[in-house]
């Protein structure tokens, strides 16, 4: 399966509508996807994580919905 389509459809079932996948890259060395998460705001859209799949498309690691929202408050309320 297509990472971005498969980041796409986990965001929708397990984040919400504001959230999409953006251009995936593949790291050779370690053969696997990465693809950015980003999350639409007023100001524009922000990355709030990233998403890691395997050759075959399978999600390694993927950020939670409470960790992308916390990255959002840390970008949107800078110190």
């Amino acid at each position: 399966m297509d990472p971005m389509t498969r980041v796409r459809d986990f965001l929708l079932d397990n984040v919400g509508h504001l959230t999409y996948p953006g251009n995936p890259s593949f790291d050779t060395r370690a053969q696997r996807w990465f693809v950015p998460v980003f999350c639409r705001t007023n100001g524009g859209d922000v990355v709030v994580g990233d998403v890691e799949l395997d050759q075959d498309g399978h999600i390694i690691f993927a950020p939670s919905k409470e960790e992308m929202i916390t990255r959002l408050g840390q970008i949107r309320t800078p110190a």
